[in-house]
């Protein structure tokens, strides 16, 4: 069972002429002219970013306010992901995710790379790994100014955790700084044709 083989891929040629104008060597545009797209995401990264905007909160003169607008995406992430086969079983993963930002949030952008290695098992069988790494894509979250009035005056806390029953230095403690859930990757499979 040979790699053109495998279901699932998108053929994408690119344009050997942008390679002329990067200045790219013939092995360089013979590997971008290779490239197959595998998946392409847009605003879902690999958090749930959506489900902080739920949240509310209580001011001191005791209105209610809402999370969304801190929460809401001004541009989404795109991530693409792209593979190159490098031999009849083996390709290399390789892409980009572009990051996205909010009022109180940004996720940074991200290189993702890998590889893709099948092996035939008799004659209906094929055993493959999937190992891939996602570089930078880190969520972090920024904090709010708040008027605790004579008590504390105003004073930097996480915006979500304001109206807790903790010191607001404290509440800074627990302001995302999180790495994408799917920074490491792999997979083995097998499958069976009959």
């Amino acid at each position: 069972m040979a790699w053109r083989d495998l279901r699932g891929h998108i053929r994408i040629p690119l344009a050997a002429g942008l390679c002329l104008v990067w200045g790219l060597d013939a092995h360089a545009q013979a590997f971008l002219e290779d490239a197959q797209l595998v998946d392409v995401r847009i605003g879902k990264s690999s958090y749930d970013v959506s489900s902080l905007a739920g949240g509310r909160g209580i001011l001191s003169d005791g209105t209610e306010y809402t999370f969304r607008k801190w929460y809401e995406a001004d541009f989404p992430d795109l991530r693409l992901t792209m593979i190159t086969p490098i031999s009849d079983t083996f390709g290399v993963y390789w892409g980009f995710g572009t990051g996205e930002g909010g009022e109180k949030y940004s996720i940074d952008p991200s290189i993702k790379v890998g590889f893709l290695a099948t092996q035939p098992v008799g004659s209906n069988g094929l055993i493959s790994l999937s190992v891939s790494f996602v570089l930078g894509g880190y969520l972090r979250e920024r904090s709010c100014s708040a008027d605790y009035g004579a008590i504390g005056g105003v004073q930097d806390v996480n915006c979500r955790l304001a109206g807790a029953a903790i010191p607001p230095k404290d509440t800074l403690d627990y302001l995302l700084n999180e790495r994408p859930s799917d920074q490491v990757a792999v997979a083995l499979r097998y499958v069976l044709r009959f």
